[in-house]
């Protein structure tokens, strides 16, 4: 075989071959994997903000069931920051510049989309309980005697109507804030995606 023969062959081969290996995205970077890495942590933040004012707010009170209810609330912003900040390291910025390039975004776009609904059920759970927190620190400024003023009847109605009313308006409220946080990058990430499955 000729030298020229044989360097046509390995040139070839090499250009048939799937390129391998990854390349980091930049912090910087305005591409869709980043933003969403990034509001994961900004959410992260504001989990951290919320649970020490709880735990402030743990010393400011001194009725016992006023205490359950904020170690209830600093126990869902502890489990918050926790989910929130493993996305934030589970969230990969080493894309493949391979075929598999496709692959690790959807993976990418259905991990998070899984992660949002998982986290709106969760606070479903959460919102009467914040709720009743919220009366009781409200009931314990007021009246000075929160056991005490859960012996009128009128106090459990108003509790049980605040919480039917507000559970479904703070998930809505979430909804609509998640929306805000990822909506824009989910949908430019699913783009991309979109953008790879049509053929050349």
């Amino acid at each position: 075989m000729e030298l020229g023969e044989l360097w046509k062959k390995l040139d070839s081969d090499r250009l048939s071959k799937p390129v391998l290996g990854s390349v980091h995205i930049q912090k910087r970077s305005k591409h869709p994997v980043q933003k969403l890495k990034n509001a994961y942590l900004i959410t992260t933040g504001f989990s951290v903000v919320s649970l020490i004012a709880f735990i402030v707010l743990f010393f400011l009170f001194d009725e016992w069931i006023v205490k359950v209810g904020l170690v209830f609330m600093i126990c869902s912003y502890i489990f918050f920051f926790a989910t929130n900040f493993s996305m934030y390291r589970k969230v990969s910025i080493a894309l493949p510049i391979d075929k598999s390039l496709k692959t690790a975004l959807l993976h990418t776009y259905n991990f998070i989309t899984e992660n949002i609904r998982f986290q709106e059920r969760v606070a479903v759970f959460i919102y009467p309980f914040a709720t009743a927190s919220g009366f009781l620190m409200g009931g314990s400024e007021g009246s000075g005697n929160v056991m005490k003023m859960f012996e009128r009847t009128e106090v459990w109605v108003a509790l049980i109507v605040s919480c039917v009313v507000l559970t479904p308006l703070a998930f809505y409220l979430t909804r609509w804030m998640y929306k805000v946080s990822y909506g824009k990058c989910l949908t430019e990430l699913k783009a991309r995606i979109e953008e790879l499955e049509r053929p050349d």
